[in-house]
């Protein structure tokens, strides 16, 4: 039974229950008025009768605490890359939320924590969109776990006007001086380039590439991992595993370029099975290909940019431009879905469209 008391010019309630044979209390002040204590203390007692006072204190837990149990149940379940920007958010909200209860979390307090974060701070919407998805695993967690009764922080929302992420590619004149200009390029530049352009792949996908993975006779290539700085792990979506079919130029060029490798091997301190190695055998760290890159567009005469990923958007689009449905455009990359192609090749898709519907009235002409 509940007893309430003011205290100043504040209310307080006052509520005695059993646990394990002894009489404890719980209470809590701070009311403007008795009723508004009343209306807090019928709810109260109406968890002790759901579910004891573990009922009651849910939610109690501090943030930064339930993180740790948090790692501790989904870290193992998820991938190395997931972790590495699953952390980099957790920082954040450990920046923001140490010292809180989760249940003292306020919908109102974190939505604005969100606008700071997209307005004054300047974080672009997708990273702010990464954070606040954390945010929503750990309280989901939470409410899933038992320790706390729901999560209000349902439908925050994310809005900030950016301009248009421009895809860069290089455009076919700019292709064929690329290609014109590492053809008196080292192999490792040479094959790196005909890789990536002809496949399409993700820089990691080809850093973590085995001979094993070419089937040469039938011209096709298997994509089963990556590499990046913290070792081997599969590709960056389930889509990522497939197979590629390589065009005949392209076989010709790997079998060369084993060639190479072949007759320099007897030199090489550590054997490797790694496709993307040096001249010694050293397999390419992480960074390399984008570190290559710049040097390489430099010499073909074109912008040196560092990034390894304009020639998968610039197969992409040459892919598109010489006629290939989106479906097929989106396997090869190793998308989750076509909508994530179309969306990201948008403008280029619009083009697209239009040359089918002239080949179409071409085809309707008598």
């Amino acid at each position: 039974m509940a007893s309430f008391r003011k205290r100043g010019d504040k209310w307080e309630y006052r509520i005695r229950y059993s646990e394990y044979g002894k009489q404890k209390e719980v209470s809590k002040s701070g009311f403007s008025t008795k009723a508004a204590a009343k209306k807090a203390a019928v709810l109260i007692e109406e968890k002790l009768v759901k579910g004891g006072i573990r009922e009651v204190r849910k939610g109690d837990v501090l943030f930064e605490e339930w993180l740790i149990t948090f790692k501790r149940i989904h870290e193992r379940q998820r991938r190395t890359s997931s972790n590495i920007s699953a952390r980099n958010g957790q920082l954040k909200l450990i920046e923001r939320f140490t010292g809180y209860k989760l249940k003292d979390i306020k919908r109102s307090e974190y939505q604005i924590y969100i606008n700071e974060l997209l307005f004054d701070h300047d974080y672009a919407k997708a990273t702010v969109n990464r954070i606040h998805g954390e945010m929503m695993a750990i309280m989901n967690a939470a409410v899933t776990h038992d320790e706390l009764e729901r999560n209000v922080l349902r439908g925050i929302q994310i809005k900030k006007e950016e301009p248009e992420e421009k895809v860069l590619f290089l455009d076919r004149a700019s292709v064929h001086a690329l290609l014109k200009s590492i053809e008196t390029a080292s192999w490792p530049n040479k094959a790196m380039v005909h890789i990536l352009l002809f496949t399409g792949m993700r820089s990691g996908e080809l850093l973590g590439l085995e001979w094993a993975d070419i089937d040469f006779d039938n011209h096709v290539l298997h994509i089963t991992k990556q590499r990046n700085q913290h070792g081997i792990g599969p590709p960056k979506t389930k889509a990522g595993v497939r197979d590629i079919i390589l065009p005949a130029t392209l076989v010709t060029t790997l079998l060369d370029f084993k060639k190479w490798q072949e007759s320099l091997s007897h030199n090489w301190l550590t054997p490797t099975d790694y496709v993307m190695v040096d001249h010694t055998g050293k397999p390419f760290y992480h960074t390399k290909p984008q570190d290559l890159m710049k040097n390489i567009l430099r010499d073909a005469g074109l912008q040196p940019r560092k990034s390894a990923h304009i020639l998968r958007h610039t197969h992409a689009v040459m892919l598109l431009e010489s006629g290939a449905d989106i479906k097929t455009v989106s396997t090869r990359l190793g998308h989750s879905t076509i909508e994530m192609t179309a969306n990201i090749y948008l403008h280029v898709t619009k083009e697209h469209e239009v040359k089918t519907l002239l080949n179409l009235e071409n085809y309707l002409k008598f």
